[in-house]
């Protein structure tokens, strides 16, 4: 289903393009999506509500790290940085992946961080606790 919607959506931006998109015009889509990522997010949750019926009393977040095989230095404000590596390449620079997600799997939110993020409840997942205040952590993987 999804794949269809895709395809639809897809032709519908691009009626003279023929064919299916290739990955890095999808790719460089993502930072035009960037800029209206919490109404996208916001649209996703409404929509989840009405059609699945979700509430969004416990929540689940996580939070990952990859790493970079680049070396420093690099712009202001590039979150790639030296920390703590899961990966046990202490050599690499990384950034982490904070996401919150439904028990059912579906996500919530997500946020980038500096790869020197200590280990503490991320931004996304303290804006999304809401009146119940009940999240859980998933995991303590990395």
């Amino acid at each position: 289903m999804h794949r269809e919607w895709l395809r639809q959506a897809w032709r519908s931006c691009s009626p003279k393009t023929s064919g299916w998109p290739k990955s890095h015009k999808l790719y460089r889509c993502h930072d035009r999506l960037l800029e209206h990522k919490q109404a996208l997010f916001d649209h996703l949750v409404g929509r989840w509500r009405d059609l699945f019926n979700i509430s969004f009393d416990v929540l689940l977040y996580d939070l990952t790290s990859t790493y970079f095989e680049a070396d420093p230095p690099f712009a202001e404000g590039d979150k790639r940085r030296h920390g703590y590596s899961r990966d046990h390449r202490p050599d690499c620079v990384q950034a982490v992946i904070a996401l919150v997600v439904t028990p059912e799997g579906l996500p919530l939110a997500y946020e980038v961080l500096p790869g020197k993020q200590p280990r503490t409840t991320p931004p996304c997942a303290t804006s999304w606790r809401g009146s119940s205040g009940k999240y859980a952590r998933r995991g303590a993987s990395g």
